[in-house]
């Protein structure tokens, strides 16, 4: 999403949900996200919202992992103020261990020179 204007999706009508990105979630989120409520996901994309000075996408800095096959394989994802979307996980950054996983995280910070996100009050 650097530097050109990222799309906002339609929003859904019959209630206040808060707008998703255009793109929406890949095979692998869905399958990890896609038995969520999506109540709970709008719930979710409007705190991600909040903490990313309200702005949508992806939040710099905040970096996750996920486990996507229970005590087999992890992820790394970045969290993203987005209904759809909460977490962008990265297919190629894919581990058999979680520290591993969790390194691959802080490493891929450093790289992109990100700190951990911080909200002023």
């Amino acid at each position: 999403m650097s530097g050109a204007r990222a799309r906002v999706m339609p929003t859904p009508t019959g209630k206040h949900v808060m707008p998703a990105l255009e793109g929406g979630p890949s095979s692998l989120e869905q399958s990890v996200l896609g038995t969520l409520d999506p109540d709970r996901m709008n719930q979710l994309g409007e705190c991600l919202f909040t903490l990313n000075s309200r702005r949508f996408g992806p939040i710099p800095g905040a970096y996750v992992v996920v486990c996507v096959e229970a005590d087999k394989r992890w992820c790394v994802g970045q969290l993203s103020a987005d209904r759809a979307r909460p977490v962008v996980m990265f297919d190629e950054m894919m581990f058999s261990d979680p520290a591993a996983a969790q390194q691959a995280a802080e490493a891929l910070r450093a790289a992109r020179g990100e700190r951990p996100p911080q909200r002023s009050i």
